[in-house]
């Protein structure tokens, strides 16, 4: 078990890398392309949007062909965008590989938390799987680190190096053994038992924490940046807020385990609203510092009860896990592919402000949602 577990955790862990990477770097593709707000937004989105168009293909191939080839092609996909995002000297090219990557992550998350829970004991699952998110947090927290790297080094040395950890990964991958294919996945057959309430509570728990964060992943480096703070000091802030995450996310698993999934996230959206009202008014650098460190905990607490929900909720209804991972993934897609252009515009549309007092209505409408759930 703690082979395989260190084995799905370095899965997430890389994929992560890459998309975290982008964000102390967002202020050196703005002055590099001259990108407004809402073209960044787009840039940040469209991994969220690669993991969206990835969530079916991912679930299909993970349970026709089984989750170790689904982990293979989709970190072959990840370390091949690496490479071509180091090297992309348009900005078509950086959201296009940005896709990819997100696409190829689709199919190797899918893979990894198929190949955990098959294994994982049912009283510990919302532990292991707050592990293995925690360490999706350190790939957060390293993938800043890497970005103020290749603003230094350079992106193609860089970026580089993540695509060769992404193939020995998969060199591991092949080694280890791996469940048969269930061959019973349907997407279509998911999709009629959705409209179950505990289904749909722990995909909006999964949405959710996406949505918000990526929004700050754009609006709070260029805020930054106008305070005339570099890369290395963007990339040292988010850093710090994944190291926090990370620590956390194991303690919310057995929150959940112990308390039910309802503490956890109604704690979190209540810190969460907290933060976005000081946010929406907030222009010292030093105070942003710290509402992100804060931020990284609270918004992305929901993502552990309501993977755990799911899960369980799922496999009560019979359905395939690798079916119903790639349906995680489409919410969590979602909720990234939403936030970080929604946040560009809105701010672009009437400043940052307008987009955390969005976001903090979002919250508020969850929790009145959280109230009447069953």
């Amino acid at each position: 078990m703690r082979r395989l577990l260190a084995l799905c955790s370095a899965i997430v862990l890389v994929d992560t890398i890459f998309y975290a990477a982008l964000t102390p770097l967002v202020p050196y593709f703005n002055e590099e392309f001259g990108l407004s707000k809402s073209a960044v937004g787009l840039l940040g989105g469209s991994f969220g949007a690669g993991v969206l168009a990835g969530a079916a293909p991912g679930g299909y191939l993970a349970s026709r062909a089984g989750v170790r080839a689904a982990a293979l092609v989709g970190l072959l996909l990840m370390s091949l965008a690496s490479v071509g995002f180091a090297l992309a000297g348009e900005t078509w090219l950086l959201v296009l590989t940005r896709f990819v990557a997100g696409f190829g992550s689709a199919l190797s998350w899918v893979a990894a938390f198929t190949w955990l829970v098959a294994r994982a004991p049912e009283e510990r699952r919302g532990e292991l799987i707050g592990v293995m998110l925690s360490a999706a947090v350190v790939g957060a927290l390293l993938g800043p680190a890497l970005g103020s790297v290749a603003a230094v080094v350079g992106l193609v040395p860089t970026f580089t190096g993540v695509a060769v950890a992404g193939i020995l990964i998969a060199v591991w991958a092949a080694l280890e053994p791996a469940p048969s294919p269930s061959g019973e996945g349907s997407l279509l057959g998911a999709l009629r038992t959705l409209r179950r309430p505990r289904l749909l509570t722990g995909l909006l728990f999964v949405g959710l924490s996406p949505l918000l964060f990526s929004a700050l992943t754009v609006l709070v480096p260029l805020d930054l940046a106008t305070f005339g703070w570099g890369a290395a000091a963007v990339g040292a802030i988010f850093l710090i807020s994944a190291g926090f995450e990370a620590l956390v996310h194991p303690l919310f698993g057995r929150w959940t385990d112990h308390s039910g999934y309802r503490p956890p996230v109604l704690a979190a959206l209540v810190v969460s609203a907290g933060i976005l009202a000081v946010l929406a008014w907030a222009a010292n650098p030093w105070l942003l510092a710290l509402l992100v460190v804060l931020a990284g905990v609270a918004f992305n607490a929901p993502l552990v009860p309501g993977t755990a929900l799911f899960s369980r909720a799922s496999e009560k209804v019979g359905m395939d896990q690798a079916v119903a991972f790639a349906v995680t993934n489409f919410a969590w897609a979602s909720g990234y592919a939403v936030g970080a252009p929604l946040g560009g515009f809105l701010a672009d549309l009437g400043g940052d402000a307008l987009s955390y007092l969005v976001l903090m209505g979002v919250c508020a409408a969850t929790l009145l949602l959280l109230r009447r759930a069953e």
